[in-house]
């Protein structure tokens, strides 16, 4: 170890040099593999502690072609579903060695999310990607499928890809049925027709209405075209009302004596708001309840009842498969489809 009269960093070589053996030998006895006598293992550590010797990290990477970083892929960073995934995959990360980096697309832009992942999986910025889908299709699946990044994706249950998803269709039967034994029979359930989640929440509802023998009226199911996920907000429950009142007034229609927000608790508060505004009590009149169990459904007054899904375990469950995924590549893909919860409060 050369000081030319400055600090110099010691390196493997110098380590080895002094402790009589291999650079190889010393890179394997603090990695802790191989077998070594202890005295030369305390040898070793005596000396890379009296050369403050560093490992670099980084040449370290390199050469096995790590980054230790995990990524997560997200259509939105000011959404709470996405907050209280983000804090579920920092809960699995914890003592795991890994970074989080994480990647927006900025809406629910396919478009987008497939370029951020090809950049992603061909520049090798991650060790394996956590993905939040607002929606899946198949060639999504296969644009995720088709690169050797490991992956792990929420919102989504994916046979070829290790998957984590709420069962939607459960969530949604139960909170119409509890709908439907409160008396209720005009349901008013507004849904985004694009949407795969939207879709199984739908056939949930639909099953409910089945099994008590009410029938499926269209003027009842409210198609919404949202092109990303921060559509489903406050505002958009009180233009829901304004519509459906303006609808009541104008065509002669039935008032609604229940609300089953599927679409979220944001939109829920704010069809709640609107309905107490224009005269309604809540739940007397109309019974409202939401999906997803955000903080706004815990504050809001009245209280929202709301199908609770374990975002939060989510994402720690989608951090567990990317790292069985890293440590034994070759598995077959899991999936775990979690079940959601009825919460009542005082909307209904």
């Amino acid at each position: 170890m050369k000081s030319n009269g400055k600090h110099a960093t010691a390196t493997l070589k110098d380590v080895a040099r002094e402790a009589g053996i291999t650079p190889a030998a010393v890179s394997m006895i603090l990695n802790g593999r191989g077998k070594f006598k202890e005295a030369t293992v305390a040898k070793v550590r005596r000396i890379v502690e009296r050369l403050s010797y560093v490992p670099n990290a980084s040449a370290y990477r390199l050469v096995k072609q790590q980054t230790n970083l995990i990524g997560l892929l997200v259509p939105s960073m000011v959404e709470p579903f996405t907050i209280e995934v983000l804090r579920g995959v920092e809960e699995a990360l914890k003592g795991s060695g890994y970074n989080l980096v994480i990647y927006s697309t900025a809406g629910n832009n396919e478009r987008e999310e497939e370029k951020i992942y090809r950049n992603i999986a061909r520049g090798k910025q991650v060790d394996g990607l956590v993905v939040q889908l607002f929606d899946h299709t198949e060639k999504r699946t296969k644009v995720y499928a088709s690169y050797q990044l490991p992956c792990a994706v929420i919102e989504a249950d994916i046979k070829t890809i290790d998957s984590v998803s709420v069962d939607n269709v459960r969530g949604a039967f139960e909170a119409t049925e509890y709908l439907i034994k409160l008396g209720r029979r005009r349901i008013l359930f507004p849904y985004a027709s694009s949407s795969t989640v939207m879709s199984e929440r739908l056939e949930g509802h639909l099953a409910a209405l089945k099994k008590y023998k009410l029938p499926v009226r269209d003027d009842l199911l409210i198609k919404v075209l949202y092109e990303t996920e921060e559509k489903f907000n406050f505002n958009e429950g009180v233009k829901l009302i304004e519509e459906l009142l303006k609808k009541v007034k104008e065509q002669s229609m039935p008032m609604v004596d229940a609300l089953f927000c599927a679409n979220g608790d944001e939109v829920a508060t704010g069809a709640v708001r609107a309905l107490l505004q224009h005269g309604f009590r809540v739940p007397a009149d109309v019974a409202v309840i939401g999906f997803d169990d955000q903080p706004i459904a815990r504050i809001a007054l009245p209280a929202l009842s709301t199908v609770r899904q374990p975002i939060r375990q989510m994402g720690r469950a989608a951090v567990e498969f990317l790292m069985r995924r890293l440590q034994y590549p070759s598995q077959k893909p899991q999936s775990l489809r979690v079940a959601p919860e009825l919460i009542l409060r005082e909307t209904a």
